[in-house]
């Protein structure tokens, strides 16, 4: 699966190779919506079915005759990165998970505690429908996440988007940007000119981005069945992972109640059974019960879990105690292009160090490479962090060093 700026780069690594460069670089980004150095892997390609049915490798990269960098290179191998991986490799992407430590359990991920934010589809009360009463509509909305976010983050303002725009689970692509939105819908109320999505409340200074909340409320519940939850939850894990995908979440078994019971009381099945369904508790500013849970080890579960997954995907392999140094990226732009800017510089590898053997190498990756390792706080000096290379940041100085470098490339002095 190749696409046009994966070719670009394999064209440019060839070249570099040839030469024996071993310096350059694109962009790389955070895992939200994932970006990977020219190819994105959206949050639409979540919802598509795997293309990766003939096209699958061993857990080898360099095996059916491929080249070592023809990979995506992730850098972490907690939550973010093995959920990247797993999404790549199922549409037919190599991957190479590089992680610090020599367990590739050892990451920030698998040290939280406290539960996930899913939806509660069961907690309703009645509601005045136009005049009619007694019909019933979900507590816990996207909305009313939305706003329990505005309200924890200190931001006192209002949401900017209207009761009556408000939005149901979906993939919150640009169409739905606030920005988009006031642009190009005439009855909606303008914000004042030179506003952006990130505000800032004048009462307590805190900034926060409404847009961002939005996508965690819309697209966070899908995201879950798909990544960890199985059939029993109406979950696909199971279908694209394997059954060792599913997180065994805490569960509660409901009253047993009679046909007339409300939803919120009984939980009936297809075939009439009634069973247990996820523990949903309070958690935090939140305003309804929407938080899943293990325990109170969710994260060590969720990090054995999708890290087990990954381990067994066969396009899929980890590299343990290597810590990567700086980023590589395209000098000239675009394979040497005339003019080249510093946007068209492409990231295509990694300066990697080998722990054990205190070696460094460049490693390549046609297919980019994804920042997955932000914990940050292992940078303070009383952390609950365990002692070691982890939460220290690498991806946000690897990203911040990358754009000092980008800059500098791309000044007048630099571009005779």
């Amino acid at each position: 699966m190749f696409t046009k700026r994966a070719i670009q780069r394999s064209t440019t690594i060839h070249h570099m190779i040839q030469r024996s460069s071993g310096s350059g670089i694109r962009w790389s980004s955070y895992v939200g919506d994932v970006r990977c150095f020219g190819s994105t892997i959206t949050s639409s390609l979540l919802d598509k079915g795997s293309s990766s049915g003939s096209g699958r490798r061993s857990n080898s990269s360099t095996s059916a005759g491929g080249a070592p960098h023809e990979r995506l290179l992730i850098l972490g191998s907690g939550v973010a990165g093995c959920a990247t991986a797993l999404t790549a490799a199922r549409h037919g992407i190599p991957v190479t998970i590089l992680h610090a430590g020599s367990s590739r359990n050892d990451c920030n991920s698998y040290w939280a505690q406290g539960g996930v934010i899913y939806r509660n589809y069961r907690l309703r009360e009645k509601t005045d429908n136009g005049g009619e009463e007694g019909v019933k509509g979900l507590v816990d909305t996207p909305r009313s996440l939305v706003n329990d976010i505005r309200i924890a983050s200190g931001y006192t303002g209002p949401l900017q988007r209207e009761e009556s725009e408000s939005l149901e689970e979906c993939v919150y692509s640009s169409q739905y940007h606030l920005d988009n939105r006031n642009n190009n819908n005439q009855t909606t109320t303008r914000r004042p000119q030179g506003s952006n999505n990130s505000q800032t409340c004048p009462t307590s200074n805190v900034r926060w981005s409404e847009d961002a909340s939005w996508k965690l409320a819309c697209e966070g519940p899908t995201r879950i069945r798909q990544l960890l939850l199985g059939p029993k939850d109406s979950g696909t894990a199971h279908e694209h992972y394997g059954p060792h995908a599913i997180v065994p979440f805490d569960r509660q078994v409901l009253p047993t109640g009679s046909e007339d019971d409300d939803d919120d009381i009984r939980s009936v099945y297809k075939d009439g059974s009634e069973d247990d369904v996820l523990s949903l508790c309070l958690e935090a500013s939140h305003s309804a019960a929407r938080i899943i849970h293990y325990a109170d080890c969710t994260g060590k579960v969720i990090t054995e879990r999708i890290t087990d997954a990954a381990s067994k995907h066969p396009l899929i392999e980890f590299r343990g105690d290597c810590v990567v140094t700086d980023l590589i990226f395209d000098e000239d732009g675009a394979s040497g292009s005339v003019g080249g800017s510093s946007n068209d510089k492409m990231v295509i590898g990694a300066k990697v160090l080998d722990k054990q053997r205190n070696e460094q190498s460049n490693m390549y990756a046609t297919h980019g490479v994804v920042l997955a390792s932000g914990g940050l706080g292992g940078i303070y000096q009383h952390s609950t962090n365990p002692l070691g290379f982890n939460a220290l940041g690498s991806s946000v100085g690897l990203a911040l060093r990358l754009e000092d470098r980008l800059s500098s490339s791309s000044s007048p002095l630099n571009n005779k």
